[in-house]
């Protein structure tokens, strides 16, 4: 990381600005991966008091119910392990389970069993049925059940908004190339998408941590499948970055 904070200093000062855009496209997505990631650890630092209110929240919302009625069936051969190897969630109505060891959620035919932290609390499935006089224990539940998704939620959503700034570099680059070819500011392609690259981490912190409070701040434009949201506010600040920073490239070479 150390020399991903030194690259970010880089970017402040316009006479680095030539040096960069000669860099390789490569190291150009390998900034702004890290520019992403590390935008994305500041979101969850920033989003510790909610999970911590996390059990709170839930507690609230199960006010809403007084019974909830499950129904069906269903039985295993053998027990499913989530991941396979050192697993922390087994789902098992074999009766090869029965108690918690090093996982940290277990599933039997009448029984949940789960550790929050270091507590192992145990839930009757027949128990989902009163929500009412068991809301503590449900609570407890749904919570590590939100924290056993939360990963794979954030996997996904990290993937989604790379793939969202790695097109809208790719398509800003182009569309600069084209509109400054004609001009005595032109640059290739390669190096509008390198700076494209460079000046990411600023639209992208605005992006995850204004986002994570109110995204109608970043004024939403475009809705792709109900998966990916382009965002005006971030797309502006990248395009008037990028285009500032091929103007620092061709003044400091004249």
């Amino acid at each position: 990381m150390k020399q991903f904070f030194k690259e970010v200093w880089q970017t402040f000062s316009a006479e680095h600005w030539k040096e960069i855009s000669q860099r390789p496209a490569g190291k150009g997505l390998g900034f702004f991966t890290k520019a992403l990631f590390f935008a994305f650890i500041i979101m969850l630092l920033i989003m510790i008091p909610t999970f911590v209110k996390m059990p709170k929240v839930i507690s609230e919302q199960l006010n809403k119910f007084d019974a909830l009625q499950l129904s069906g069936t269903f039985t295993m051969t053998s027990p499913i392990k989530l991941p396979r190897e050192e697993p922390v969630l087994i789902i098992d109505t074999s009766g090869a389970y029965t108690e918690l060891t090093t996982e940290r959620m277990l599933i039997t035919k009448d029984t949940i069993f789960f550790r929050p932290l270091f507590r192992t609390r145990q839930l009757s499935t027949e128990s989902l049925k009163d929500l009412k006089n068991n809301r503590e224990q449900v609570k407890w539940f749904l919570a590590m059940l939100v924290f056993f998704l939360l990963p794979a939620i954030l996997f996904w959503a990290y993937i989604a908004v790379w793939l969202k700034y790695f097109l809208l570099i790719l398509v800003l680059s182009i569309i600069l190339f084209i509109l400054l070819d004609l001009t005595h500011w032109r640059r290739r392609w390669k190096e509008f998408f390198v700076i494209g690259c460079y000046v990411s981490l600023l639209p992208l912190l605005v992006e995850v941590i204004v986002g994570s409070y109110n995204t109608k701040l970043l004024v939403p434009v475009l809705n792709i499948a109900g998966l990916i949201t382009l965002y005006l506010v971030p797309a502006v600040i990248l395009a008037v970055l990028t285009l500032g920073a091929a103007l620092c490239v061709y003044y400091h070479k004249k």
